[in-house]
């Protein structure tokens, strides 16, 4: 299974267990997607947050493919001042998981089917000990 895992990598958002996002007027979102085209797709998920009242703080760091942001990531989670959520790929967000990090967000799952329209590949970056701590927002193939 690890083999198909490398073969698709899950790009997702994580949420930082210091905050609560179902009940958050504003999410902080530590991201690099700083392109044209990566900006317009940005502001999809941040035009659905607005639509449910919760505004979008933008932390964008370019370059990388998102080696600086996870440098940054871990700049900020050091001095206990993490962002609310984050752009994370597959095997990121399990090792960000096992080190307490990650909010649960099975009430959110629940409400939103995410078990039966998410496919299990897709789970297995998503979820650590059977909790959802990630939702896959794009995927592509490395």
């Amino acid at each position: 299974m690890r083999g198909v895992m490398k073969k698709s990598a899950a790009l997702a958002v994580a949420l930082m267990c210091s905050t609560s996002l179902a009940r958050a007027g504003d999410v902080e979102v530590l991201h690099w997607w700083t392109s044209g085209g990566e900006a317009a797709a940005l502001n999809v998920l941040k035009e659905d947050l607005a639509g449910q009242g919760i505004g979008w703080v933008d932390m964008p760091v370019a370059g990388g493919g998102g080696e600086a942001a996870m440098t940054t990531l871990r700049a900020r989670v050091t001095a206990g001042d993490p962002p609310t959520a984050v752009q994370m790929l597959g095997f990121d967000i399990q090792d960000w998981a096992a080190e307490g990090a990650l909010g649960n967000l099975d009430e959110v799952a629940a409400a939103e089917g995410w078990d039966a329209v998410v496919p299990p590949a897709l789970q297995a970056f998503s979820k650590y000990d059977g909790h959802w701590i990630a939702a896959p927002v794009n995927v592509h193939s490395t």
